[in-house]
């Protein structure tokens, strides 16, 4: 199984599809693993070059040092550098918000687009962290596991359900307070580095999603003009999982507006 021996990781990833296109990376959310993206990789395959990989910590991968909240940006910065990917078309899911501004602040020479899908990638401001918090209190007890998916969507589509769930068992335990918010009085925000990055931007939020809302979602993509945003009716947090052809055809649309922009 190929890995990627990083400082303090060792990285699991794959590359299928064709080899002489253009680089696509998929950066999985914290309920999933390289396996998630198995509804686009034959899709994007077709026409791109596509490397899935698991998080430190996640799937086969091992955190062997200190797993800060910087790690996820440096992993995917120091596995582009390994593949030798010069740049990529990054599509990141949820948690996959982090390893994107992670990698905007170290090589952000390296991605030619971003699609930013369940997560605001780190762009705030005040009245983000009130529907944060406002969403936090909705969720109750239940945590973020019970809300990766649309209400009504384990009805529905039991198998599919059964199997996101199962994908998700195969991760270990992770270490307590990686994936905690930042300290209360933070009050950062990535929304003028996507600005600076002059890079096609796409946010897609379902419609049903109660971890990074609609509401949440139109508020930081607000922050960064120009960038595109599409709310996928009847899904949830897990767009690419829940609605697969829906999500594929955009996705593939913006990737093919953002590489007309290069010219």
């Amino acid at each position: 199984m190929p890995f990627a021996d990083l400082d303090g990781a060792r990285i699991y990833y794959e590359q299928h599809g064709n080899p002489d296109g253009d680089h696509v990376v998929f950066v999985h959310g914290a309920g999933g693993n390289a396996l998630s993206w198995w509804q686009q990789l034959p899709v994007f395959g077709e026409r791109y070059r596509c490397t899935v990989y698991d998080a430190r910590g996640w799937g086969r991968s091992l955190a062997l040092g200190e797993h800060d909240r910087g790690a996820f940006g440096r992993d995917l910065a120091g596995l582009l550098e390994h593949l030798e990917i010069e740049r990529a078309h990054v599509i990141a899911q949820s948690m996959g918000g982090r390893a994107v501004a992670g990698l905007l602040r170290l090589a952000p020479e390296r991605a030619r687009s971003l699609v930013l899908c369940g997560t605001n990638a780190g762009a705030t401001n005040d009245r983000v962290r009130e529907l944060q918090a406002a969403l936090r209190v909705q969720r109750g007890e239940g945590g973020l596991r019970a809300h990766a998916l649309a209400p009504h969507f384990p009805g529905e589509q039991p198998a599919l359900a059964h199997l996101y769930h199962q994908i998700r068992r195969l991760n270990p335990p992770r270490e307590r307070n990686v994936l905690g918010p930042p300290p209360a009085n933070y009050r950062g925000s990535t929304h003028q580095m996507l600005i600076d990055s002059g890079l096609p931007i796409a946010f897609i939020v379902g419609e049903h999603d109660r971890i990074t809302s609609p509401e949440l979602i139109r508020e930081a993509r607000s922050l960064v003009p120009g960038a595109d945003l599409f709310e996928m009716a009847g899904a949830g947090h897990s767009t690419y999982f829940e609605q697969p052809e829906v999500f594929n055809e955009y996705v593939l649309a913006f990737l093919a507006r953002a590489a007309e922009r290069e010219f």
